[in-house]
């Protein structure tokens, strides 16, 4: 048998394969890209309800740490000494940004064009604006800002950032869930922030976490759309 047999019957088998794999009914065809599309938006919905669990478990343990490192007006129950109550806070916020990146590489999979390099962008932008923030926040703290005042602008600039991240993902995704849930945020870090030190860091812990966690579970349980219908 000659290379150009050989070659022809190949392209030949590859040809009827692909014909086969292919539905000739244009409604088959219709259907099995909405089946694509449903699996793809159930695969993002699930990512972004572990993400949203994760984010609220960091709040809640982080938030509550440092509500209960406080020695005026804070937690009832034993204290926790403040240092231990920062570094929980810190390694809580850390372990959530990695699983974020984590989880938006891995929703990226398979996705490609514009809407991948949004994504990644989108999925950049909460690190480059959580870092940022520190950094402001390092720099304040230099500048001779109180202690009390640095322990009400902190957390209310995090939570201020989340929102804003919210919003601008609802848009890029027409996703209801995303800017409703930035609307609570930002609600909760001017309430907090009026509230003052130290239930603000309970307001967090609880209103913002909650507010995370619930949006999660009616998210993993269809109730409420990951995305607008187009």
């Amino acid at each position: 048998m000659t290379q150009t047999t050989l070659r022809c019957k190949l392209i030949c088998m590859r040809t009827a394969s692909d014909h086969e794999e292919t539905p000739d009914d244009p409604a088959a065809m219709l259907r099995l890209l909405r089946d694509q599309e449903r699996r793809t938006q159930r695969w993002s919905q699930r990512t972004y309800a572990v993400m949203l669990v994760v984010w609220a478990l960091a709040w809640a343990v982080g938030f509550g740490f440092l509500w209960s490192a406080e020695t005026t007006g804070g937690s009832p129950w034993p204290r926790v000494p403040q240092q231990l109550a920062w570094i929980v806070f810190g390694v809580a916020m850390a372990v959530a940004i990695v699983v974020s990146i984590v989880a938006g590489v891995r929703s990226g999979i398979g996705v490609r064009g514009p809407s991948k390099l949004a994504g990644a962008m989108y999925g950049w932008s909460w690190t480059i604006s959580m870092s940022g923030a520190a950094f402001i926040i390092g720099a304040v703290q230099r500048a001779g800002l109180p202690p009390t005042t640095i322990g009400i602008l902190a957390p209310a600039m995090f939570a201020l950032l989340t929102g804003a991240l919210y919003l601008a993902g609802g848009a890029l995704w027409r996703s209801p869930a995303q800017f409703a849930l930035g609307c609570v945020m930002i609600a909760t870090a001017v309430t907090a922030s009026f509230v003052g030190a130290p239930t603000h860091y309970l307001i967090y812990a609880t209103v913002g976490g909650g507010a995370m966690l619930i949006s999660a579970v009616l998210l993993a349980r269809g109730v409420l759309p990951y995305e607008s219908a187009r």
